[in-house]
């Protein structure tokens, strides 16, 4: 196989040696983001990385609520504000990329003119197939040709007769009002006589009121029936983001017009395409991206074969899952580095005894693969419930086709569904009318096998025919209500797994919680040197130019905090010691709720893990915004866990035991005189595994991502934990300070400051810049290391002609015995100079100390002298 990218057309922009990741919203603005250019084209970043700064409703603080995508977001800022901060990258040779959402669209406001225009027009307006809405799918003949609403506080009966829904005419239109919310009025059915009288009169009966709601083309209810009766899909279970029919042409133009502008007007030089598993056809998708903007750029020779856009995929891939070579992409945006790379720093050694670790400390044992089944099942019983029983009525109309399959019950096809969906193995298969792979059929027959295993009382037929007709099996094959079935059944295993799975049991599986990212499988544990190496000979061969994340806006947890956390998995005897003395000392801070302990085990294993990975640096005491910080996380953690509270059905006096708990234990001394040292110990080490995989993202194949603020130590959690303001005025004088002077060995005697890290990622970024195609288009050769401490060193040499780099990087510190003594690397010949040291060490072939490569600082990269 060869690599995808080949030889760029001069016209085309550069393709990124790295990016930054930049988070916009009212507080960060593109002036903002102009303010910062020249400080991070000294850092050696070559493109910025936007999230979507497309129109989103008001007060947006990500942008992934796109209302209205052919124009720039107000809050973020002008046009001419945009384009101040395009020409002064243009200006330092960079350029950025922009992070669509082409999937779904914010509807939870009144501001998406498309979505208030279905609304009041039904199947009537032109934009009543943009979004993917099944207009008869209900088994209610009341509900055809309607949206379900589920926005109200109240069950529908109620709020209409306390006066919460209110009719109003203005600007020449009758519009209902809930609170902040606006409904528009089909012109058709509104009051023919005097509007004043008419809202007087309607507002003051709800008979009235309800006949005209009756007769409009949505039909307003109670949130929580959203679940069961939801008849528009959504991303994910989220009411307020309307999925689009993507896979229709002229949504596709109307999606991408504005963004084609920028691209065609050099503004932008790329695209990540969030989450493509929810389009219904996505290498169709990538395949018109890149013929669309081959025809903008008149680049014909290219519109069919060629990737001359460069695109990401935010494609969530499974550890033995390939990215299909046939997308129109560039590849991921970097999960499956993450999960691979992280890994690496996890001593698969310890799993059994992590395992009994805290199978010992919760009082049971968790098999995860038996958690994500069961998490899968309760998602879709009560979160996508209603995608679920439309799915199984297409299903029921399809098997009533056909005599042989007649006999199976709309009840035994709707199990069939729920459980062949809770074990499927990935995110989706790609099945389409233009064929179906090897790789889709393997994952679907694993899951009808699974699927049969689970459940041996239910005939095993009615799960074989689920696969036919997943598969487009004789006699279906073609058969377009087979073919729409298959697709959407796709789209329904996606979401099912990302709630199940990263929303749900990664808050509940807490043996090690560093392993638990997206796209990450924590029941393995850890990632083995020669898996690693293989991984990214692959990357190298395959994708060269795909994204290596190590923290997004989407993690669990920050780089350096799963960096310290790892740490515990080299010493599982002090970790057992010391959680367990914890334990026993915070127990007067624990309630009793319902005979049970709050919080339970469980959390509370997980609280001592986060304040590991969290804590402030060198702190002995932490203040009220730290607490806060943790209190707030435990809460979103035992939401989304599902198990004792949730976001639909909070549990208030659970939810406050914990967050007393917090504020309890964060203030007892025995306890922190117990903690403090311990925790202080592993983030040592955890600071020297920062620094090893802050190089191996740098050095190693693909493009390094770095996200905003993470180029010092940044101990932050999930969300909206690692969206918070970042200080560049402090970061920039830094970086000025290192330009001037830069002593490695001072850095490392105060390495709590954050220095080293910068370091790190400035002179590596720099000499990706000043070796174009070195680190992306050069050869990945694995290094390997002899003696006593071999284990402990991940090696690796990049070649690109005359051109070349070794990057020697160590892992698993707490366990390193007696430094490197007897320990060597063959590298390649020559003389070579330490881009972090200055040192220059001589290779003739023989083995060379590895001692002598990392004298001065625990990592190296070694350029010719």
């Amino acid at each position: 196989m060869t690599s995808h990218d080949g030889p760029q057309p001069a016209s085309l922009p550069a393709l990124p040696e790295s990016t930054y990741r930049l988070q916009f919203h009212a507080g960060f603005t593109f002036r903002e983001a102009t303010k910062i250019v020249d400080y991070l084209w000294e850092l050696g970043v070559t493109h910025a990385y936007a999230s979507p700064y497309l129109a989103a409703r008001q007060g947006s603080t990500h942008g992934y609520d796109v209302i209205d995508p052919s124009r720039l977001n107000r809050e973020v800022g002008t046009p001419a504000d945009f384009d101040a901060w395009v020409d002064a990258m243009k200006c330092r040779g960079m350029s950025h990329l922009l992070d669509t959402v082409p999937n779904h669209m914010g509807i939870g406001t009144n501001e998406n003119a498309w979505w208030n225009d279905v609304l009041e027009h039904g199947q009537a307006s032109k934009y009543a197939h943009h979004f993917d809405i099944a207009w008869e799918a209900s088994q209610r003949p009341s509900m055809h040709h309607k949206v379900l609403l589920p926005v109200l506080g109240a069950p529908y009966g109620e709020a209409l007769e306390k006066g919460e829904l209110k009719l109003a005419y203005e600007s020449g239109m009758y519009t209902v009002h809930y609170y902040g919310r606006r409904f528009p009025i089909d012109p058709a059915t509104a009051p023919p006589n005097d509007p004043a009288a008419m809202v007087a009169s309607y507002n003051g009966s709800p008979d009235l009121l309800d006949d005209l709601l009756r007769r409009q083309h949505y039909r307003l209810c109670h949130w929580r029936n959203a679940s069961d009766e939801i008849n528009y899909r959504r991303f994910f279970d989220i009411n307020d983001l309307a999925a689009l029919r993507m896979e229709r042409e002229e949504v596709f133009d109307d999606v991408h017009r504005f963004t084609f502008e920028l691209l065609r007007d050099g503004k932008v030089a790329g695209l990540r395409i969030d989450h493509p598993d929810g389009l219904y056809d996505p290498k169709e998708y990538f395949e018109r991206l890149q013929r669309r903007y081959a025809h903008e750029m008149g680049l014909e020779e290219q519109r069919e074969t060629g990737r001359p856009l460069y695109v990401l995929a935010e494609k969530i891939l499974a550890i033995d899952e390939p990215l299909p070579e046939s997308w129109g992409c560039h590849g991921t945006s970097g999960y499956d580095f993450l999960i691979m790379a992280n890994g690496l720093f996890v001593d698969g050694a310890s799993a059994e005894s992590f395992t009994r670790i805290y199978a010992d400390w919760i009082g049971n044992e968790i098999n995860f693969d038996d958690l994500v089944y069961e998490k899968k099942r309760l998602i879709l019983e009560i979160s996508l419930a209603s995608e679920l029983n439309m799915l199984a009525h297409q299903l029921d109309r399809l098997a009533q086709r056909n005599r042989r399959t007649r006999d199976f019950t709309f009840a035994a096809l709707h199990a069939a569904l729920r459980e062949i969906i809770s074990c499927f193995p990935v995110y989706r298969s790609y099945v389409t009318a233009a064929g179906v792979s090897d790789t889709d059929v393997r994952h679907t027959e694993r899951a009808v096998r699974r699927a049969i295993r689970r459940n041996p009382k239910t005939d095993p037929s009615v799960f074989r025919y689920v696969a036919d007709v997943v598969l487009l099996r004789s006699p279906l094959g073609d058969d377009p209500a087979a073919v729409h079935f298959a697709g959407k059944f796709q789209q329904l295993t996606s979401p099912t797994t990302a709630k199940g799975i990263e929303d749900t049991a990664f808050y509940i599986y807490n043996r090690l919680v560093s392993l638990n990212e997206v796209g990450g499988e924590p029941q393995r544990f850890g990632t083995s040197p020669d898996a690693m190496h293989e991984y990214l000979a692959e990357r190298q061969k395959l994708w060269p130019h795909a994204l290596s994340a190590m923290s997004t806006h989407d993690t669990k947890r920050s780089e350096d905090v799963r960096a310290r956390i790892n740490v515990l998995s080299e010493i599982p005897d002090q970790w057992r010691q010391h959680v367990t003395r914890w334990g026993e000392i915070n127990g007067p801070h624990r309630r009793d709720l319902d005979g049970r302990p709050a919080p339970s085990r469980n959390d509370e294993y997980l609280l001592y893990q986060t304040l590991i990975g969290a804590w402030p640096i060198d702190a002995r005491a932490v203040d009220e915004t730290f607490i806060a910080r943790i209190q707030t996380y435990m809460t979103k953690a035992v939401r989304e866990a599902k198990v004792f509270t949730s976001w639909t059905s909070p549990h208030k006096a659970y939810e406050s035991a914990i967050t007393d708990f917090i504020a309890g234990i964060l203030s007892h001394q025995p306890f922190l005189d117990d903690f403090l040292p311990f925790q202080a110990k592993v983030a040592r080490f955890g600071l020297v595994n920062s620094l090893a995989q802050t190089l191996l993202r740098l050095a190693a194949p693909g493009v390094p991502d770095t996200y905003q603020g993470q180029e010092l130590w940044d101990f932050s959690l999930v969300d909206p934990d690692n969206r918070r303001p970042v200080d560049y005025e402090q970061r920039r004088r830094m970086l000025d300070a290192l330009r001037e002077h830069a002593d490695a060995r001072e850095m490392l005697e105060h390495i709590t400051d954050g220095r080293a890290k910068l370091f790190v990622t400035w002179r590596a970024l720099s000499l990706r810049r000043e070796h174009p195609g070195l680190f992306t288009a050069g050869a990945y050769e694995p290094l390997a290391a002899t003696g006593d401490q071999a284990a402990h060193v991940f090696a690796f040499a990049r070649r690109d002609g005359n051109q070349a780099a070794v990057a020697i990087i160590p892992r698993l510190p707490a366990t390193l015995i007696n430094g490197w003594e007897n320990t060597t690397l063959t590298l390649p010949p020559g003389r070579w100079r330490n881009a972090f040291t200055g040192a220059t060490v001589e290779a003739d072939g023989d083995p060379v100390s590895v001692s002598i490569v990392l004298d001065g600082f625990p990592i190296a990269l070694l350029m010719p002298a």
